[in-house]
């Protein structure tokens, strides 16, 4: 299993929304595509991430072409693209 961590930085008092934008996102996504969403306590301000689990890089990159193919995935990443300043994914080995 593999733990996939995407990580932004939200605009100075825009992590709310961000948040409020992840949450819609569960929502509407087909099922399978869960994911938790984690907001700082310490380090740098309005840090998000969404975190999800996937069997191999191969189901990671199926679950993105999906996402990236479904008709209001466009309109949703433009709402997002003005919340957020940078951002990073990180992927890790679940050991245990």
């Amino acid at each position: 299993m593999i733990l996939v961590r995407d990580v932004f930085q939200a605009k100075y008092g825009k992590g709310g929304e961000l948040v409020e934008l992840f949450k819609e996102a569960r929502e509407h996504w087909p099922a399978g595509y869960a994911f938790r969403i984690l907001t700082d306590i310490s380090g740098p301000f309005f840090t998000v991430v969404s975190e999800t689990e996937v069997e191999d890089m191969a189901a990671w990159e199926q679950r993105n072409a999906e996402v990236f193919a479904m008709p209001d995935f466009g309109q949703w990443f433009a709402r997002m693209e003005p919340l957020v300043r940078s951002g990073q994914r990180e992927f890790f080995n679940i050991e245990g």
